[in-house]
C-alpha cells in the first residue's frame, strides 16, 4: 500500500493518473456519476477514462467526430482565453 501524498489526496489507483480538466466538465463528470444508479462501477475516473476512449476511437474512424472534436477543442481554448482575461481584470 503507498502512502497518501497531496498529489494523490489518498485515492490513488494502479494504472490512472491524474488528468486536469475544466472544473464546469469536472461538475458535468461528477453530477453524471452521481446520478447513476452503480457508483462503485462507474467513479469518475472510469467515466472520463471511456468518454475518452469512447471519442478518440470514434475520432479516429469518423472525419465528423475528428471535426467536431477539433470544434469543440477550439471553443476551450476561447473559454480558456475568456476566463484568464476575466481573471486579470
Amino acid at each position: 500500500m503507498t502512502k497518501a501524498t497531496a498529489t494523490t489526496s489518498g485515492n490513488h489507483e494502479p494504472g490512472y493518473k491524474a488528468v486536469l480538466v475544466r472544473e464546469e466538465t469536472k461538475d458535468q463528470l461528477r453530477e453524471l456519476r452521481q446520478s447513476l444508479p452503480d457508483r462503485d462501477l462507474c467513479q469518475e475516473r472510469r467515466l472520463a477514462t471511456a468518454a475518452l476512449e469512447m471519442t478518440m476511437e470514434k475520432a479516429r474512424v469518423c472525419d465528423a467526430t475528428r471535426e467536431q472534436l477539433i470544434e469543440r477543442t477550439r471553443e476551450i481554448v476561447v473559454r480558456d482565453l475568456n476566463k484568464r482575461s476575466a481573471s486579470a481584470a
